[in-house]
């Protein structure tokens, strides 16, 4: 049950350290923000697992009574959360939403499974995200500049058939041993460098972890052909390539539009680099494992995601202003972006408190 954790692939990082600013807190806060619980992961974790099988008990229940309405509005009720499956993969892979290591690890593998994810292959990169956030050429997980369009953001809504094919053709990929795999849409340097080609061992647990991913799918997709049952396989296997509009507008505000470093000139500031905002639906929050809290997750990284918003009220007097929702988030992000397509140089000047500020 150990190795079901993030295997990742073990290459040395850098010789290179950034001295990141964060925000002091409290010797016993500290302690007490930082402190993992079984109760707390299962509320959340088993919470957004059992969401997810209700919308889906649901859906299968209202076809088999002949209520074909009823029945697609619970399918894309499932849709919509099953996007955010990226999200429980992340906080389970940061191994700290459980305190008991085994429920972290096999929760992370279901949810991983669900949504097609490789947290082998995502944590060789994440780890350095987090080490040298937005800072080139050591992280290279989300470059930027990135100008989203309402084709992206329909692309996810709807259908998203190139989500799919992208994730089915790296999943064979890593399955086969063949790399680059372009792992959610990463440049062929970045995968060169988290899996260097003359370290091909390093390859074995996100390779195995691929094949099982498409045997068990494709047991789904043929179950379900073979019975008749083809709701069962869209729920299943293309769960998480339709109806993600929600997913998109969450996840995509994470680093849009901020400034990013380089190696001459870090930034070695989390609120300058990452964004929070309020998200006042609980359910939303719950499905987004309360990523909304982006800011304090880079600052403290090893804090449960269900105790970012105890951490946000703890140092919001030393962060920028806080978006109010998605909406006003939006808005923002919209001014940035537009100056952004006539000068990809323009960065969003983000305002800290005078007293506590330490951009660079």
């Amino acid at each position: 049950i150990s190795e079901m954790g993030a295997q990742t692939s073990r290459v040395p990082l850098p010789d290179h350290s950034i001295q990141w600013y964060r925000t002091p807190l409290d010797s016993e806060v500290n302690k007490q923000l930082h402190t993992t619980s079984d109760l707390q992961g299962g509320l959340q974790t088993f919470g957004f697992l059992g969401n997810l099988a209700l919308s889906a008990w649901l859906a299968l229940t209202c076809q088999a009574n002949g209520w074909a309405w009823c029945s697609v509005v619970f399918t894309i009720l499932y849709g919509m959360q099953a996007n955010f499956l990226i999200n429980g993969m992340h906080e389970l892979g940061h191994g700290h939403v459980f305190r008991t290591k085994a429920l972290n690890n096999i929760s992370l593998r279901i949810i991983s499974f669900l949504g097609w994810l490789h947290p082998d292959m995502f944590f060789s990169s994440h780890l350095r995200h987090h080490r040298y956030t937005q800072n080139e050429p050591y992280d290279q997980e989300a470059p930027m500049p990135v100008i989203p369009t309402v084709y992206d953001f329909l692309g996810f809504a709807f259908i998203n058939v190139k989500g799919f094919i992208e994730i089915f053709d790296q999943t064979v990929r890593a399955a086969i041993g063949k790399y680059p795999t372009g792992h959610l849409g990463w440049r062929p340097g970045w995968e060169d460098i988290c899996y260097p080609p003359n370290k091909p061992e390093a390859r074995d647990p996100a390779t195995l972890w691929a094949r099982i991913v498409i045997v068990g799918h494709l047991g789904v997709f043929l179950w379900s052909v073979a019975t008749g049952n083809y709701l069962v396989s869209i729920l299943i296997n293309f769960g998480p390539f339709y109806a993600g509009g929600l997913f998109w507008l969450c996840n995509s505000s994470q680093h849009i539009g901020l400034p990013h470093g380089t190696a001459a000139d870090p930034i070695v500031d989390f609120r300058i680099i990452a964004r929070s905002f309020h998200l006042d639906n609980a359910i939303v929050r719950m499905w987004y494992w309360h990523m909304n809290w982006h800011i304090e997750h880079h600052m403290y990284a090893a804090v449960p995601c269900y105790n970012l918003a105890a951490l946000h009220e703890h140092i919001k007097h030393d962060l920028p202003p806080t978006p109010n929702g998605l909406a006003e988030m939006w808005l923002l992000i919209r001014r940035v972006v537009a100056k952004q397509a006539v000068d990809p140089n323009y960065v969003q000047q983000v305002l800290l408190p005078e007293s506590k500020s330490k951009s660079s």
